[in-house]
């Protein structure tokens, strides 16, 4: 029991310390977990294998600790709620609400033990991240107001939505009865629209081009990944993602004429790092905790200064590097029914000074309570339900113009929440 009682003091200690820190933003692009269990244990399964989407998701090298083949199929709808505020000297005040809806996620993992007891192969192919935002134009909300160029005082409608998937194989090598390593390419696939390019150089009227005459682009990176069993309690596991390097992404536009013009904007995903560890000293219970870094400020596109360049268009989104905490229990109910809660929560993503440049990408939050569940249908059937609930946050930041900068006695304020619903099935043959 002296065991038990420590491992929860420390994770209650290292959530209420995060818990004193000032008030912080998002976890960025990158979703924090996948699939129904994942999502149930907080994302934290770094350092355990609990099911084929959180190994594949976030440590293929735990995957050599599945006893049988694995097939898992999950779907998640996002649904957010978000409203823009906006004050503009001499103009007023003025609030909208958005309009996104419910945004669909996929994901799949696959898990094959091979013929050599020490080689598993694994799959995943999952949407990993994005952002959807829809506030329709509003003549009594500054910032909703026509582009200066146009007479107004804001940038018009806001509409923006960007997807990135990866497909991910991967092997893991047991090097020992308690060491296994793993090892895969990652293949990457994105998208980003945008109702105006700010991300790309103003026409000669003023206005930027649309940002929505594209296509999916592909990436590369790679992944490494160890886990270690210490004894029958205490499981250790560390993954490096390297950064997702894509191909530039293309824009076919129109300038202020009317003829085309091609554009092209640089993006790379973020290398992320993990770290976790798992407790199995209790029956029937699963405790975890995992510590991710997300390396922002490298990327190109999100982590590139809040700046105007010299022909008006945006450097970047001014993202800061993060670290993230997730906490997980999962405790077997009945014979059929298991039960998870979870938490998750983020450092500061970007500045209050760059919001202005955010109101496309409303991926802010601090606080993430989780909860899920599985049932067997028989022995190798099992349905599961997680839900995730984006505790309300916002950020204010001054108007910033080209040419101008802040200007004084200006504010936008954004605020966001959201509920994320996953379904999902796992079949073990």
């Amino acid at each position: 029991m002296a065991g038990i009682r420590k491992i929860l003091a420390v994770l209650v200690g290292c959530a209420s310390l995060l818990g004193t820190c000032s008030t912080v933003r998002a976890q960025g692009i990158i979703l924090p977990a996948g699939g129904a269990v994942n999502r149930g244990m907080g994302g934290a399964t770094t350092g355990t294998a609990i099911e084929a989407i959180g190994s594949m998701y976030w440590n293929p090298a735990t995957i050599n600790r599945f006893e049988r083949d694995q097939l898992a199929f999950s779907f998640e709808a996002i649904y957010a709620n978000s409203e823009l505020s906006s004050t503009f000297p001499g103009v007023g005040s003025g609030s909208s609400d958005g309009e996104v809806g419910a945004v669909p996620v996929p994901t799949l993992a696959w898990v094959y033990q091979t013929a050599n007891p020490d080689l598993t192969l694994g799959l995943g192919i999952f949407g990993v991240g994005g952002f959807s935002t829809n506030y329709q134009a509003d003549s009594s909300n500054p910032i909703l107001t026509p582009p200066f160029a146009q007479g107004g005082v804001g940038l018009g409608g806001v509409k923006s939505d960007a997807m990135f998937f990866e497909i991910v194989p991967a092997g893991s090598l047991q090097l020992t009865d308690r060491l296994s390593v793993a090892a895969g390419p990652i293949v990457g696939l994105g998208k980003i629209t945008l109702d105006d390019n700010m991300f790309v150089g103003l026409n000669a009227d003023g206005t930027y081009p649309r940002g929505d005459g594209t296509r999916y682009h592909w990436g590369m990176g790679a992944q490494l990944g160890i886990h270690y069993v210490h004894n029958c309690c205490w499981e250790f596991g560390a993954n490096i993602k390297s950064p997702i390097w894509f191909e530039p992404f293309r824009y076919f536009s129109e300038d202020a004429n009317g003829l085309g013009r091609l554009d092209e904007v640089d993006v790379t995903l973020p290398m992320i790092v993990s770290g976790g560890l798992a407790y199995r000293g209790i029956q029937y219970t699963v405790l975890t905790l995992d510590v991710r870094y997300y390396d922002y400020t490298s990327t190109e596109g999100f982590g590139d200064s809040a700046t105007y360049k010299p022909n008006g268009a945006v450097a970047g989104l001014g993202w800061n590097d993060l670290f993230t905490l997730g906490l997980g229990a999962q405790v077997k109910l009945t014979e059929c029914l298991t039960g998870r809660v979870g938490y998750i929560y983020s450092s500061d993503l970007f500045d209050e000074q760059d919001a202005f440049f955010n109101i496309g990408s409303e991926l802010s939050y601090r606080h993430v309570p989780t909860v899920g569940a599985t049932c067997d249908l028989n022995e190798h059937t099992s349905v599961s339900i997680g839900y995730q609930y984006v505790a309300s946050w916002d950020s204010t930041g001054p108007y910033v113009l080209p040419g101008v900068g802040a200007v004084p006695g200006s504010s936008i304020t954004s605020e966001f929440s959201g509920h994320i619903l996953t379904l999902g099935v796992n079949v073990v043959y």
